[in-house]
Formats: C-alpha cells, structure tokens, sequence
C-alpha cells in the first residue's frame, strides 16, 4: 500500500489486549471462580493455555453469551463433570464485566492526554459484547474518546471493514487520516488497512520500535516521530 502523504486527524484503538487487559489473567479468575463453585482447585496456568488454544480456533466469534458459553465449556472439557453452562458460567460471565478483573495498559491515560493535546480525535473499535460500555464508564475511560464503536452494538465486527468506516462517520475524519492501534495481526491491521486506515500492530514484549508494530503504547509516541510519513496533524508532533 503507498505511503500516505495527509497528516493524521484521529486515532482508534482496539479493546481487549490493547487497551484492557483480563486481571491477573484469563485463567486466574476462571479458576477462582470455578473452584468457589466445585471446591476444587484448578491450575491457572492450564486453563489460560487451555483458552489460548481455543480463542485461536474462534476466527469468526460473535461475542455472544451463547457464544462465550460454548467457549467456556470447552476449556473446562474433563476438568468438571458436569459443564460450566450449567453450573458457574453465568457467574463467571457476570464476572468479567466487573472492573476488578480487568487493568487499564499503565502507558494508555497518559497517552490519550498527549495525542489530545495534539489536537487529534480519539476512538475505540472493538468485538466485544454489550458488557463493554459499562465497563468503560465504570473504569472512567467512556469520556477519554469521541467515538466507541462496538460490534455488539452497531451489528458488524472486525475484519469487516464496515465497522471501520463506521467509526471513521462518528469520528467525521476521513479514514486515509485515521492511524488505528491493535494487537490483531487479521483484525487490527489488516482489516484496518482494507477500510483506508493507517495501522500500526501492537506486538507486547517488542523491544524495539519496528515498523508497522509496536513493543508497548509508550512506543506510539517515538514510533510517530520516528516514520516522519505519518506526520500528526501538530506540526510539533508529539
């Protein structure tokens, strides 16, 4: 794809594994809760591996409870005898909307401040279902950005282009001026770059800044300054 020459106006990023992270992990609160159903103890460890494996296979999720139900019961095949969907599920679903499971990336407040400053509108795309905006508002970020689109809310998800040009309307910029953050190689870049965006991968642990990704959102500031091609709408930069 040809450089883009226009300044950047807007930036969105992606939710989970960008923004929010689960807390202290996917297994952690899984076992804590199914062990405070059942009294037995189950391995953090294995069950994050257990749902890794599993979310890899999940190229077309719709982020429904049903959805996530089905999910659940399989990273829990031969570890229970009788299915979460029918015991603890509905907890552990009510459970992750709750803000004590999940921590805010230490280097995104600050961040959001820098890039308003400079002028640039801000949004959030993700797949996620309608437990997000809520917990949004409940961790204070709801007012940080001008457009939250939300595949449960508005009916289409990434890798659809729809979503993206979808945020781009809400944002009025033009989606040749939007840069979009995410740590989704098929959904967050690509996907981002068929609807006209720029993108930049977030690829967590990279040590250094390489273009088209990034280690951690502190390198989005170096990394605009570093690729003089996608110049920020402030002639100062960040």
């Amino acid at each position: 794809m040809p450089a883009h020459k226009s300044p950047i106006h807007a930036v969105t990023f992606d939710a989970g594994g960008t923004c929010l992270h689960p807390w202290p992990s996917v297994g952690s609160v899984y076992a804590k809760v199914a062990a405070a159903w059942t009294g037995r103890r189950f391995s953090p460890r294995e069950l994050s591996r257990r749902f890794s494996e599993l979310w890899r296979t999940r190229t077309e999720f719709d982020h429904s409870r049903a959805a996530w139900m089905q999910l659940v019961d399989e990273v829990f095949a031969g570890l229970v005898e009788e299915p979460p969907s029918r015991t603890f599920f509905g907890q552990l679903y009510r459970h992750f909307g709750q803000p004590e499971v999940w921590r805010v990336d230490p280097h995104l407040r600050p961040l959001l401040v820098r890039l308003r400053a400079r002028g640039l509108r801000l949004g959030l795309i993700s797949n996620w279902d309608l437990r997000l905006r809520p917990l949004l508002r409940a961790l204070k970020l709801e007012p940080a950005f001008d457009a939250i689109v939300i595949s449960a809310e508005v009916g289409f998800a990434k890798p659809s282009p729809a979503i993206y040009l979808h945020a781009a309307e809400i944002l009025q910029v033009a989606p040749e001026q939007i840069l979009h953050v995410g740590d989704d190689p098929r959904a967050d870049y690509e996907a981002a770059r068929q609807a006209g965006y720029r993108a930049v991968l977030l690829v967590p642990g990279q040590k250094h800044v390489r273009r088209p990704s990034i280690g951690s959102l502190r390198q989005l500031a170096p990394w605009f300054r570093h690729f003089a091609g996608l110049q920020l709408r402030s002639r100062t930069g960040i």
